[in-house]
């Protein structure tokens, strides 16, 4: 005897299936990116600390002249009376500040182990530097440890949002279907 429920359902199992498939490789596919994006960021943040470095050598250089050290000679622009000399001593303290934290988020994240490496990156984002490698990223499939664990990531947080979105769908079903299969009470009997 054939089982017609079966028969019904065989395409739709196999719908499920295969979307089930596709959203665990989408994950994959989405997560192994991080590495890739993080390296492209690493890169900037590479450039703008080589950037700031030349700006304090530039600036040592100043100090030195003076026979100051850089922060000493930052602090007595501070004291200044004059407005111009005041500013420039502000800009020279900021541009340290900028440096220094450029450079301690590079090493932090240069040094951060693969699993740590996603926290670190948030904790010293910079949304500059981070949306200027969003808007030249090039997407790649990283082949390493780091990639293929991302990738894992991926693949969970994929089927989980696949069996949150297909539940949710099967529950509206079954609602719609409950309301065509409550009879309509016709109050003028």
């Amino acid at each position: 005897m054939l089982d017609t429920n079966a028969i019904i359902l065989a395409p739709v199992r196999f719908v499920d299936s295969l979307l089930d498939r596709i959203c665990a490789v989408m994950g994959a596919l989405a997560c192994a990116q991080f590495p890739q994006y993080v390296a492209q960021y690493i890169q900037r943040l590479g450039g703008h600390v080589d950037e700031a470095a030349r700006n304090m050598e530039k600036y040592q250089e100043i100090a030195k002249d003076v026979g100051k050290s850089l922060y000493q000679y930052s602090q007595h622009l501070l004291n200044s009376k004059d407005p111009a000399v005041f500013k420039t001593g502000q800009k020279i303290a900021a541009d340290l500040e900028r440096y220094n934290q450029l450079a301690a988020a590079l090493k932090d994240l240069q040094d951060a182990p693969a699993y740590k490496k996603f926290f670190v990156f948030i904790q010293h984002v910079d949304f500059g530097i981070a949306r200027g490698a969003w808007e030249n990223f090039t997407p790649g499939l990283p082949v390493t440890l780091e990639g293929a664990a991302y990738a894992a990531v991926g693949i969970v947080i994929g089927m989980i949002l696949y069996f949150c979105v297909s539940r949710l769908i099967i529950l509206l079903v079954k609602k719609i279907a409950r309301r065509k299969q409550k009879p309509v009470m016709n109050p003028m009997g």
